[in-house]
């Protein structure tokens, strides 16, 4: 009896399995893994303004001459790096709240500091529902400023910064369809990657925008077909620099504010053989989008509270490129100008900006490459010329009178395998 029992619940066992096999629950979740291993050689003729060991390049640095006559940052450096493959998770799920609804996880090598060059770091992070009219997405990813269907397509990991705004924000989008072509998004985001720089260097990162207790506020109107991409956006930023002045029982604390307004557009177009890409920025406290600005401080006298004004910022860039398979060439230009502010500052707070000594007028680049693509492998060469206009700074935060231009050249071979 036994034996028959134990042969009879063997068989109903494997059927089960059998019938389970030919017809497997669909999952609710499906996982598609992304991402490059790429290795960069940079060789630059001068010493720049960089991070992560020269990956990153934003400008040549100023003539260092000294009694001999000789400019001392006129000396080339070359660095092999491979801090740029990157990992990423696409996520698509169930439907939640009558959405679709999806999720990308993504990071790189890069590290969130000089000092952990080569620790794995979060770029993407974000859930994102999907609506027939419209869209939400919560978590991290790109400043509105960055658009990822029209950015400059150069080889160097700089992405055409500081010409062109760059980085990643925590976020809450709303995106509204008004048809299949165009669009209206509103974003209430905090700087996150690249921090606002703090009045108190003690303060913790990003601490000025955290104390404004309000996001920053952008509006983004874009139009989009087949071969015509085009948008346009404005941005507002409101800062609260420091809260606390003195030391006891002499403590001052301060609300002083100061806010931001940036004005940003942008178009692309696609035939067959040649696509162009464009953007302008007119911009208010733009460092947290490694552009040159921030702020400036104003002080009365030593013991008086500070005020603030933002730097002001102007850029534009073109990209010309091929769109072949196999060979492709492309042009980068671009141009970006430091403004400054109203004049009587006293400090100043943020990227490439002062109130003394010398500093930086305006900045030029012009950057051809061309890439060599077989399957998943690409061979991408460029030479990159920037150029920066050094003078004299007034207490407006505005270079004016002669100015020196000193420049860089920089190659680049990168190795990128796709998968």
């Amino acid at each position: 009896m036994l034996k028959r029992l134990l042969l009879f619940m063997g068989g109903y066992m494997l059927a089960t399995l059998g019938y389970s096999q030919d017809k497997p629950a669909a999952s609710p979740i499906s996982v598609t893994v992304y991402g490059f291993v790429r290795n960069d050689m940079n060789y630059d003729t001068r010493q720049n303004v960089f991070v992560r060991e020269g990956q990153l390049d934003l400008y040549p640095k100023d003539k260092d001459v000294q009694s001999d006559g000789k400019d001392y940052n006129k000396k080339s450096q070359l660095n092999i790096l491979g801090i740029l493959s990157r990992l990423g998770v696409k996520i698509s799920g169930p439907d939640a709240f009558k959405a679709k609804t999806s999720a990308v996880l993504e990071g790189d090598f890069f590290g969130q500091a000089d000092v952990n060059i080569g620790l794995f770091r979060l770029r993407h992070g974000y859930v994102k529902l999907d609506w027939k009219k419209s869209a939400l997405t919560l978590g991290q990813t790109w400043y509105p400023l960055f658009i990822p269907e029209c950015f400059p397509g150069v080889v160097n990991f700089n992405t055409g910064i500081p010409i062109a705004p760059f980085g990643w924000a925590g976020q809450i989008k709303y995106t509204a369809k008004f048809t299949d072509k165009a669009s209206l998004s509103i974003t209430a985001y905090k700087p996150r990657e690249f921090a606002i720089t703090n009045v108190n260097a003690s303060d913790n990162t990003n601490a000025a925008s955290m104390n404004a207790s309000l996001p920053e506020l952008n509006a983004h109107f874009q139009y989009k077909s087949d071969k015509f991409l085009a948008g346009a956006q404005i941005d507002y930023s409101l800062l609260k620099p420091y809260v606390k002045y003195g030391t006891a029982p002499n403590l001052k604390t301060s609300d002083e504010t100061v806010s931001g307004f940036t004005a940003m557009a942008y178009a692309k177009i696609a035939t067959k053989k040649v696509g162009i890409k464009t953007q302008f920025v007119l911009g208010q406290n733009t460092s947290h989008w490694v552009m040159m600005g921030g702020y400036y401080g104003y002080k009365a006298t030593p013991a008086s509270i500070e005020t603030y004004e933002s730097a002001k910022t102007t850029a534009a860039w073109i990209d010309i490129y091929g769109t072949g398979k196999k060979i492709v060439p492309g042009l980068f230009v671009g141009y970006s100008s430091n403004n400054g502010a109203k004049t009587g500052a006293t400090a100043a707070y943020g990227r490439a900006i002062g109130i003394t000594g010398r500093g930086i007028k305006d900045l030029f680049r012009v950057s051809p490459r061309l890439d060599f693509i077989s399957g998943k492998l690409s061979f991408r060469n460029e030479l990159e010329f920037t150029q920066a206009s050094y003078g004299t700074r007034g207490n407006d935060g505005k270079v004016t009178g002669a100015t020196d231009k000193v420049s860089n050249v920089r190659f680049t071979f990168s190795t990128v395998f796709n998968f």
